[in-house]
């Protein structure tokens, strides 16, 4: 059957912490002796581990904590003293402060002053049990050395709540009554010593995330682990939820080291204490009192008025609490029920039964003692009245505790209450499948009274077949069950055997011989018709299975109880029964019976009460009346009783005469053992002060002691550093007293050793000791240090004197502390590097001078190309003046050639070698300029070699030479063109003559005069740089100075022609004049030739037109074909030019046309080659 699990928390808590993956958060404590074993914890830790610590020791309230500075020392995880409201964060360690207690909510840690006196604190419980509630899976405890008993509840909330907890091994521990009392729990999943604690907790988490899907793939495997609980336990968890045993087993696994199912599988079946282990890590006790205070208050408003109406004197108020684990909840219950009883004036008798199958829990509840911690969880007026304060927590009052009964039962298996008025059954049913939850809430609906009430947990519900309940509240999971009548219960009944059930994996008992196998419809049908009313009891008389009817005649008592068959039976059956019961056992019978007359209200008259002994060792108890058909004749029968009322009225009397004496005995028992009681109690209390005074005493002395041993070793490490320094340095108290000096201190004063604490100003010195004191006075008054040169009385050496104030703890000026330092010799490198530094300024300046006047520009940058200086001259240059170039960026200044200066200075940068004469093109004062720059490093003096620190340059202004250059290259290079092309023009000339048939004379005299014409063009162009020529010089130089200005007519606007242009026309003007000589105008007196010429624009571009009109002379016929001078022209004209030659052989005269582009003829054509603009760097 299906155990109860008992989680109070919300039914998402452990699945949610169980899946985030959130890192755990590890509560440590430890009281005497612990020190020792935080630092050997830490010093297992890795920079990567993402566990937060939390440290929690037993600190003296009245002293501040060394623990941060002691601990930071161990490891390089940041340690921070806890402030209230300090949110946690994974890889960091907090340390709780003195005189506070520590929670936390969600994660977030809170500081509280405590409620308790010194000697009853438990802080590390309080701590842990918080842990718990917070985060659940993801919480885990260690308990580390230290007395008493502190972390052994918190190590069971921690454990119930699914964490993990690990104890130091007590042998290990310097004191080891924690590590014992947590390990009395049963909560301790491992004992280690603290070295290896957390290299297991980070291999646990590990491990951990690799076993479920082992486990999921294993479908079995849930099912054999359910089977071997059952026979080891006698609870069955087959109808749990899958997940929540995947997440327990998993643990149970990953703390053993076991990653196959199997192998667990087997260590579960040879080993009962690991069966035991798993079976109380799946019952998680998890409570508190008024847990979710408004479904409380929904129950006291919304319910119990209905409830009590109606109910007055000689009724009772019912109510059954199933899986009360440790009380908690069934006790709240009895507090609300009894104050709104009394506000009512309610009369009734009040029942709270409680039930569960752990009972351990159980015992807890029955013993009704819970920490200080509820102080937080109960209102103060009702733990004022319902509790009784003790030395290390409350007590339930007696009132309180005798309204609730407490009795193990398992929910599924074992018969339930009847006539029960309320139902509290929270958070129980989600970890039931849905069969069993439809089982539990059958269970539910007979126990209720018809009306009765039902309240289940936030995440549950009570929807079931035939919807037996109505809702009350939805939010608060609060129904009321329906009028009809109980149906019967079929729970589970136990069938007669002879050998124990067998673990799995073994083979089943052999069947007795000739047994015969009843199916189980015609077993229950032959029970319900034939069978009177039953009980089966076990050796103990426990009840284990009720038959049908029998209730009838079962009545459970007030006050503590067991589920005993003698405690139950209604009373007028109680003696009969136990004497059926005795006389079977001390009988060779194995049944018996008894007539029984006079049960009372609502029971048969007569019946007769029967027992048998079964085979496995149990007993059946049958109840025939006359109601039952069952013939019992056959069955041996004791002689019918004939009971004695006068001799049972003796008995009686006696029975009571004895209980009074009993009772008096009792009460004066009860007395003297309450004033011990109480001395016990006043013992105990001054001994767990006396023992927490002892624990944080012992802490305090185990910090003093380490804190001593710093001291010790930082006193040695300042003698030893006084020692080595070779300093002169003495201590002074506030009056000048001598506390120490070092031994070079006797080389200025006459010390001895008996001079600590006599005044400074009475002892021997060489110094001036006026000075001196008062400058000691002055820092002890200001706190200021202090340096004052002095020198000896003999005045052969110089001293420097520093004077600090002495501080103590508390920054407070306790005196002074001053060295003296020889500085003769550096007094005299002082007087030399003053002279230097004085020489080396002069030089500075002239330096200074030299950079603001030299003609030469100049400047520095640094690393990211900023102007560090600039002298007026490049001031001047750029534009800007030199204050505004520091700090700007070339980019800013000088836009044009930044990029080219740029890569120069980076090319210095790089390479630590100077550039010398780089040429940039700019402009300056909207002109275009050329400068040449040099670019140098400028190095740290004595520095690494290759480090530059900034680059200088100089710039000068090279335009004007520039200027000449280019002009001198233009020259040269179009004189060389040009001779070359009147060396090829005369080369032609010269290869036509040869061609030439005529006289070799005329032919030589026209060569000449062709060259003569072509080298007059050339000096003409010559005068004129190769630029240019005025068209009128050209043309007068072939014309009019030869043949005289009255026979030559020129008109047209100033042009001058380029060099190409120039010899073109010079050569076709030479040409024409010569056949005009010999054929045309000038070969009669009175011939004349009109040269005109123009610009115009026909608008296809501008045009350049020369008109060669002869006239007088003799009539003009076209000749048959073209001579030397007509293909010269046209090859100047059309072939060089691109322009046309148009001729019109008028008879009056030649009239010829040259038209040239007007561009072409006129524009200066500078050679590319000799440019000098294309010896410069290009503009960006």
């Amino acid at each position: 059957m299906q155990d109860r699990m008992k989680d109070e928390q919300d039914t998402t808590t452990e699945t949610e912490h169980a899946g985030t993956g959130t890192p755990v958060i590890l509560g440590v404590g430890a009281s005497a002796g612990g020190l020792e074993a935080f630092q050997t914890l830490l010093g297992s830790l890795r920079n990567n581990d993402d566990f937060a610590l939390v440290l929690v020791q037993h600190l003296d309230p009245e002293h501040e904590s060394m623990l941060p500075e002691l601990l930071s020392r161990r490891t390089t995880m940041p340690v921070k003293a806890i402030k209230d409201g300090m949110k946690i964060e994974p890889g960091n360690i907090y340390l709780i402060p003195p005189a506070y207690a520590l929670d936390i909510r969600g994660d977030v840690l809170h500081l509280s002053e405590f409620d308790s006196p010194r000697g009853l604190r438990r802080p590390i419980d309080r701590f842990l049990e918080s842990l718990a509630s917070a985060q659940g899976p993801n919480a885990a405890a260690v308990i580390l050395s230290g007395t008493g008993s502190d972390g052994a509840q918190g190590v069971r909330a921690i454990k119930q709540g699914g964490g993990l907890v690990f104890v130091q091994e007590p042998q290990d521990a310097k004191y080891d009554g924690m590590p014992r009392a947590a390990l009395s729990t049963g909560a301790v999943d491992m004992s280690l010593p603290a070295s290896d604690i957390i290299s297991v907790l980070r291999d646990f988490h590990t491990r951990v995330t690799g076993i479920t899907p082992a486990i999921e793939s294993d479908a079995e495997f849930i099912e054999k682990v359910a089977r071997t609980l059952r026979f080891r336990t006698g609870h069955d968890f087959q109808g749990y939820k899958t997940g929540t045993l995947l997440r327990r087993i998993s643990l149970r696994m990953s703390v053993l080291g076991l990653e196959r199912p199997s192998d667990y599988l087997r260590k579960l079946i040879q080993d009962e204490s690991e069966a035991d282990r798993l079976f109380r890590d799946l019952l998680i006790n998890v409570t508190s009192f008024f847990r979710d205070r408004a479904s409380f208050e929904m129950l006291r408003k919304k319910v119990l008025p209905d409830l009590l109406d109606g109910k007055g004197q000689g009724d009772e108020v019912r109510i059954w609490i199933p899986g009360c684990s440790s009380g908690q909840e069934a006790y709240t219950l009895a507090m609300i029920f009894a104050e709104e009883m009394s506000r009512l004036d309610c009369h009734a008798r009040l029942a709270v039964f409680g039930t569960d199958i752990d009972e351990e829990a159980l015992a807890e509840a029955r013993a009704g003692t819970y920490p200080n911690t509820i102080a937080t969880e109960v209102p103060d007026e009702l733990l004022d009245r319902w509790f009784v304060a003790r030395r290390d927590g409350y007590e339930v009052r007696r009132e309180l505790r005798d309204m609730v009964r407490f009795s193990s039962q398992n929910l599924l298996k074992d018969p339930p209450f009847s006539r029960i008025d309320l139902v509290t059954c929270r958070n129980v049913l989600i970890y039931f499948d849905n069969k069993l939850q439809d089982t539990a809430l059958k269970v539910f609906h007979y126990a209720l009274r018809p009306g009765g009430w039902l309240m289940l947990g936030s995440s549950e519900s009570a929807r079931t077949e035939g919807d037996p309940f109505l809702e009350v509240s939805s939010e608060h999971r609060i129904y009321q069950r329906d009028k009809a009548p109980a149906r019967p219960l079929d729970l589970p009944r136990q069938r007669l055997q002879t050998l124990p059930p067998s673990p799995p994996g073994n083979e089943r008992p052999r069947e007795r011989e000739g047994a015969t196998d009843i199916p189980d419809a015609a077993l229950d049908a032959l029970l319900e018709r034939h069978v009177p009313p039953y009980l089966i009891l076990g050796p103990d008389d426990s009840i284990t299975v009720v038959g049908r009817g029998a209730d009838r005649f079962l009545k459970l008592p007030e006050g503590r109880t067991t589920l005993g068959a003698g405690a139950i039976v209604v009373p007028a059956l109680r003696q009969a029964l136990k004497r059926v019961l005795t006389g079977l056992s001390l009988g060779d019978h194995s049944y018996r019976r008894i007539n029984v007359t006079d049960l009372g209200e609502g029971l048969p008259e007569t019946m007769t009460l029967g027992a048998a002994i079964l085979r496995d060792g149990t007993r059946l108890v049958t109840f025939e009346t006359a109601e039952s058909s069952v013939d019992t004749s056959n069955l041996e029968s004791d002689t019918q009783i004939v009971i004695d009322d006068d001799y049972v009225a003796q008995l009686e009397s006696e029975l009571d005469s004895a209980r009074q004496t009993v009772r008096t005995t009792v009460e004066e028992l009860e007395t003297s053992n309450e004033e011990l009681k109480s001395s016990n109690e006043e013992m105990m209390s001054m001994n767990e002060e006396l023992q927490s005074a002892n624990e944080e005493l012992s802490t305090t002395n185990e910090e003093l002691q380490t804190k001593l041993s710093e001291l010790a070793r930082a006193n040695s490490d300042l003698a030893n550093f006084m020692e080595s320094t070779q300093i002169a340095t003495v201590f002074l108290d506030s009056e000048l007293k001598l506390r120490n000096f070092t031994p070079e201190a006797v080389g200025w004063f006459r010390f001895v050793e008996q001079d600590r604490g006599r005044d400074i100003r009475d002892i021997g010195t060489r110094l001036d000791m006026e000075q001196l004191a008062e400058g000691c006075k002055s820092v002890i008054r200001s706190g200021m240090p202090l340096e004052i040169a002095l020198s000896t009385m003999d005045g052969n050496a110089d001293v420097m004197v520093r004077i600090a104030p002495y501080l103590t703890e508390a920054r407070d000026a306790g005196g002074v502390v001053f060295s003296i330092f020889d500085v003769t010799e550096l007094s005299r490198y002082a007087q030399a590097a003053e002279k230097a530094t004085a020489q080396a300024e002069a030089r500075m300046e002239e330096l200074e001078q030299f950079y603001r006047v030299s003609p030469t520009a100049m400047g520095v940058v640094d690393h990211e190309y900023r102007y560090i200086r600039a002298n007026p001259q490049l001031a001047a240059i750029n534009g800007v003046s030199p204050e505004d170039h520091i700090g700007r960026l070339m980019t800013e200044i000088v836009p044009d050639v930044a990029d080219s200066k740029i890569n120069a200075a980076r090319q210095v940068f790089e390479t630590g070698q100077p550039l010398i004469g780089r040429i940039v093109r700019g402009t300056s004062g909207g002109e275009a300029h050329f400068w040449r720059m040099d670019f140098y490093p400028l190095t740290v003096p004595n520095g690494p070699e290759g480090d530059v620190r900034a680059v200088g340059f100089n710039v000068t202004d090279i335009t004007e030479i520039m200027n000449l250059q280019a002009d001198l290259r233009r020259i040269m290079r179009e004189l060389q063109h040009r001779v070359k092309n009147m060396l090829s023009n005369v080369i032609a000339l010269v290869n036509r003559a040869r061609r030439e048939d005529g006289d070799p004379k005329v032919t030589l005299d026209t060569l000449a005069q062709r060259i003569r014409a072509l080298a007059n063009t050339h000096n003409l162009l010559t005068a004129e740089n190769w630029t240019s020529a005025a068209l009128r010089d050209v043309v007068a130089m072939e014309l009019s100075d030869i043949y005289g200005e009255d026979r030559v007519t020129m008109k047209g606007p100033p042009v001058r022609l380029n060099a190409r242009a120039t010899l073109a026309v010079g050569m076709a003007v030479h040409e024409l004049a010569t056949n005009a000589a010999k054929y045309g105008a000038f070969s009669k007196e009175e011939g004349h030739v009109q040269l005109r010429w123009s610009r115009i624009d026909e608008g296809d571009g501008e045009t350049f037109v020369l008109r060669w009109q002869e006239s007088g002379g003799p009539r003009v016929s076209p000749p048959e074909g073209g001579g030397f001078g007509t293909v010269l022209m046209r090859s100047m004209v059309e072939g060089t030019l691109g322009g046309t030659i148009k001729t019109d052989w008028n008879p009056e005269g030649l009239e010829l046309v040259i038209e040239l582009p007007w561009a072409t003829a006129t524009e200066v054509d500078y050679d590319s080659d000799v440019d000098p603009l294309r010896q410069a760097d290009p503009v960006p």
